[in-house]
């Protein structure tokens, strides 16, 4: 696998960047969050991925896109 798009960066979408990182899982990490909140603190934590600004460009760039967000949030993220 190459590249990877984790959507929401919470406590399980951070979680899992961590451990594609640290067992070389994905050549690539990006990260698409919505919360400036949640940014900063990636920012500040320099997780090791790439945040995308775009959803769209995200998925288009991915070989596996994973899901970290509340079921009830998905329909937000296509609008």
């Amino acid at each position: 696998m190459k590249k990877v798009l984790i959507i929401g960066c919470g406590l399980l979408g951070s979680s899992l960047v961590r451990k594609i990182y640290k067992k070389k899982l994905a050549k690539k990490i990006f990260i698409y969050e919505k919360s400036k909140s949640n940014i900063l603190k990636i920012k500040r934590l320099k997780l090791p991925g790439t945040i995308v600004k775009s959803l769209k460009d995200g998925v288009i760039n991915s070989d596996l896109i994973i899901f970290c967000t509340p079921t009830s949030e998905y329909k937000k993220l296509i609008l």
